[in-house]
């Protein structure tokens, strides 16, 4: 993923002083065999000239080393912020009900991504560059000795290729496990106020414990499989890449096929094959880890590319549901509803509570939860998911986001202060912005306003919106009677197309709307 995203020009940078910083045995090497053949020969004046040549070398190698560690730490960050935000914008392609392990994803998941694969491409590469730089160098001091240490370093390899399988399946373990652990860590936490209320706070405590010790067992099994299988791969690779063929090189020099210094070079050598090679085989079995959290990622990244499907976003007249059938939890709520809006048309739903109110609205808004056998609008049909874009939303529990009262009433876009303080002042939020400002951060301070002021925070994003129709799910359940009543007395004398789920209300009220549609049966 390191190579797919990162800036090209630093990838190549990167490979670049990767290699430079990879010769750091072989210079090694080259002062160990120029000394021990020295020594052998009782011949001291190559080594000044050696030592200095060493410093030179080293001095380089450390230069490209700290560029090096620059751009491998900068190629994280790069990919991180890059993918973070595509990933963001798959999610949001999403429901809310799809999106449940999202916090968990983007936390636990992704950070694992990032210590156990953006870690482990980069690291596999530098090694590998390692492995032949040192490898170049060994057969050109000696090729048949080179052969016996190259010979020996593929038995570590076949055996970790054969061993996968349960690191994949232990972190296939681990990713259920904290999913699970996530949500329902995230659900106690949003009860925190009443296990205060009743003192449960050690039963839900209690109660969380056996998803941790699943979660800890899973995290367990995956590290310890890793581990293990890392020792016994080492275990083999230092025998056959180390210990034979230090033998067999011992055998060459006795019979005069090389010299000592050729021998302790090689051997310095192999620590350049054997030690990348064991880290190229654990880097292997990090990225055996996360698998299927890149699937994940992949499948994030492609709704975030997708092409938005084409809807409808406007009308002129009329819209028109024929024959709706709704069910939700596998029961059916309202079956044979008709339903037609004429532009600028007031219209309300009533019923008891479980009719399918709030139901009716969610389907026209995602096409879930039910059907209509036609939908047509201004004479023209449509499919149920082609028609979202015509709504706006406003219900009795709003959605506020974590950012500033501008981006809760806007929502990022660009509007004219004029247009939207109009729209404030419309619904009585005038002393609240004057008070607060536009800049407010609602997080941690939505607290501080009250139930129907986030209400007519949201009903004002709504308005903003100038999307052609307005559903509205019992916005008065958090307004007073006072407020309520200027905020409805606004919206019906408005030019406003907008469908009205009511839940207490007068006889009286309804004659107001142009239409009032019944579920009650």
């Amino acid at each position: 993923m390191i190579i797919k995203y990162y800036t090209k020009w630093k990838l190549v940078a990167l490979v670049v002083l990767g290699v430079i910083a990879s010769t750091r045995n072989i210079v090694m090497a080259y002062i160990m065999e120029t000394m021990t053949n020295a020594l052998a020969k009782r011949d001291l004046h190559e080594l000044p000239q050696m030592f200095a040549n060493a410093l030179v070398l080293l001095l380089i190698v450390l230069a490209a080393e700290l560029g090096y560690n620059y751009l491998k730490n900068n190629a994280i960050r790069e990919v991180n912020t890059l993918l973070r935000g595509k990933i963001l914008a798959g999610m949001l392609r999403t429901s809310t009900e799809d999106n449940a392990s999202a916090l968990g994803f983007l936390t636990n998941d992704f950070k694992l991504l990032e210590t156990n694969r953006f870690n482990a491409e980069i690291n596999i590469v530098f090694y590998f560059v390692t492995v032949v730089v040192s490898l170049v160098y060994a057969i050109y001091i000696n090729s048949l000795l080179t052969l016996f240490f190259l010979i020996g370093s593929a038995i570590p390899i076949l055996l970790s290729a054969l061993l996968q399988k349960p690191i994949r399946k232990s972190a296939n373990q681990w990713t259920k496990a904290n999913g699970k652990y996530v949500s329902q860590i995230k659900n106690i936490l949003a009860g925190t106020d009443s296990l205060k209320l009743y003192r449960k706070q050690a039963n839900a405590v209690a109660e969380n414990r056996p998803k941790i010790s699943r979660l800890e067992q899973a995290l367990c099994k995956m590290n310890l499989s890793s581990d293990n299988i890392q020792t016994i791969v080492g275990f083999v690779g230092i025998y056959g890449t180390f210990v034979i063929p230090a033998y067999l090189g011992g055998l060459m020099v006795l019979h005069n096929q090389t010299t000592i210094g050729a021998l302790f070079a090689i051997v310095q050598l192999s620590n350049s094959v054997v030690n990348p090679l064991m880290q190229i085989l654990e880097e292997r079995n990090h990225l055996s880890t996360t698998k299927d959290i890149v699937k994940k990622v992949n499948y994030y990244l492609d709704l975030s590319n997708a092409k938005m499907p084409a809807v409808v976003t406007t009308f002129n007249k009329q819209v028109s549901l024929a024959d709706i059938t709704l069910t939700r939890a596998n029961q059916q709520l309202v079956s044979g509803l008709n339903l037609t809006i004429n532009s600028g048309e007031k219209v309300a739903i009533i019923g008891p509570s479980g009719s399918g109110k709030s139901t009716l609205l969610q389907f026209m808004i995602s096409g879930k939860f039910g059907k209509a056998a036609k939908i047509m609008i201004d004479n023209q049909e449509f499919k149920a998911g082609q028609i979202s874009e015509l709504f706006a939303y406003a219900s009795q529990a709003p959605v506020i986001f974590a950012d500033t009262l501008w981006f809760n009433l806007t929502l990022g876009e660009e509007l004219p202060i004029k247009a939207v303080e109009k729209v404030c002042e419309q619904l009585q939020l005038t002393a609240m912005v004057a008070e607060k400002g536009f800049d407010y951060q609602l997080g941690d301070n939505a607290d501080q306003l009250s139930g129907g002021q986030l209400a007519r925070i949201e009903l004002a994003r709504a308005i903003l919106s100038k999307r052609p129709i307005l559903l509205l799910d019992e916005i008065n359940a958090s307004l007073d009677q006072a407020t309520s009543n200027v905020i409805h007395q606004v919206l019906l004398q408005s030019d406003l197309t907008f469908i009205e789920v009511i839940h207490h209300y007068h006889t009286a009220d309804l004659a107001k709307y142009d239409q009032v549609i019944d579920l009650a049966g």
